[in-house]
């Protein structure tokens, strides 16, 4: 044996090799997050590497995926290897949808199944499986192995404790799940270590036009929520003096810029309004015509330096919001498109501009 590899690191080489991973980890997620948000509608698959195609959940699985990109316009997503991975790949890929894959380094390499129209690779498991679980619109896992029992349980949790958007995960085989659930009741309910309404984050199907069902009903959710009080816990701020968490989602409009509406574009729909208000963090919707929001903060200086701040940002686009100071440090901000008499794309995009002001 090499004695060299057998000899305890220096602190230089403990701070390089923390440095490197750090840089690694870094990498993963932000390639891991602008990767996935090219599929903004998806579900993610979960089950065994080991299931073979004779088997009845892989072709199960493979019906499935085929449906919920014909039927209902989805992306199916997996960690792109074989068995149930490749199952769902296979469903969707063939169904001429979106079949995504987040592939993992092994030591024993895994082999990359050949249905995917898009694919990103990863080192660490936990970056792949941030990533797998990142703004699905539903989870469904067939039976599977511990990896598969790590993924479904972190997810559920994540759901338990609200540090995720609730939305469906729908446990496929009922004659392995229901295993699942008896352990559940004998050893969990039984001794008070979950309440009974967590066994509702969950749901147990076979059938296909009912997992379709449940799919159909979920809300959209364009991206994960960005959790404010993180930061205000970590830096102790006040984001320059808002009152309160943002609790603002990774959305795009902030990126985007007003274009002229000189009355030629009718007004957004009640429901229309409805999914662009999801991309910005708490601002009410006016009887579909404006959009309000107060912010509050420390002083009348800081008040004044973001009413300065918002004219210059709604000047650049060509907006003009109304601005009332009211309390010495309380601002109301009111946007709608008068031209047309209503909302338009524009006013949601200077409403994200506006709360990215007090995220800096």
């Amino acid at each position: 044996m090499n004695k060299e590899s057998n000899r305890p690191l220096t602190l230089l080489e403990i701070s390089d090799s923390a440095k490197k991973r750090v840089a690694l980890i870094n990498s993963e997620f932000a390639n891991g997050f602008e990767f996935i948000k090219n599929y903004p509608r998806s579900v993610t698959f979960f089950g065994s590497a080991r299931i073979e195609p004779t088997d009845k959940y892989y072709k199960l699985a493979s019906e499935l995926a085929g449906k919920i990109v014909s039927e209902l316009r989805y992306s199916v997503i997996t960690g792109g290897g074989p068995g149930l991975m490749e199952a769902a790949n296979k469903g969707a890929y063939e169904a001429g949808g979106n079949s995504v894959g987040l592939t993992i380094e092994l030591p024993h390499e895994q082999k990359t199944n050949p249905y995917l129209t898009d694919y990103l690779g990863f080192h660490y498991f936990f970056s792949r499986k941030v990533c797998l679980a990142f703004s699905a619109e539903a989870y469904i896992f067939f039976p599977g192995g511990f990896g598969t029992l790590d993924e479904f349980t972190e997810i559920l949790t994540l759901i338990q404790t609200t540090k995720i958007p609730q939305a469906p995960i729908i446990l496929v085989g009922s004659d392995y799940w229901n295993k699942w659930q008896h352990f559940i009741n004998d050893a969990l309910l039984s001794n008070k270590y979950i309440e009974q309404n967590d066994t509702a984050l969950y749901s147990i199907a076979d059938d296909q036009e009912k997992i379709l069902e449940i799919i159909r009903n979920a809300p959209v959710r364009f991206g994960e929520r960005y959790d404010e009080k993180a930061d205000i816990t970590l830096n102790q701020n006040n984001h320059n003096g808002h009152s309160g968490p943002l609790s603002g989602p990774l959305s795009e409009l902030s990126s985007k810029h007003c274009v002229p509406c000189e009355g030629g574009t009718l007004p957004l729909t009640h429901d229309q309004s409805e999914e662009y208000l999801k991309n910005v963090s708490q601002w009410n919707l006016v009887e579909d015509k404006e959009l309000e929001k107060t912010y509050e903060f420390e002083n009348f200086s800081e008040a004044m330096d973001f009413v300065n701040t918002v004219g210059k940002i709604a000047e650049a686009e060509g907006h003009h919001p109304d601005l009332k100071l009211h309390d010495y440090k309380k601002v109301t901000v009111h946007i709608s498109t008068h031209s047309i008499g209503g909302l338009s794309e524009n006013d949601f995009i200077l409403a994200s501009k506006i709360d990215d002001v007090v995220r800096k």
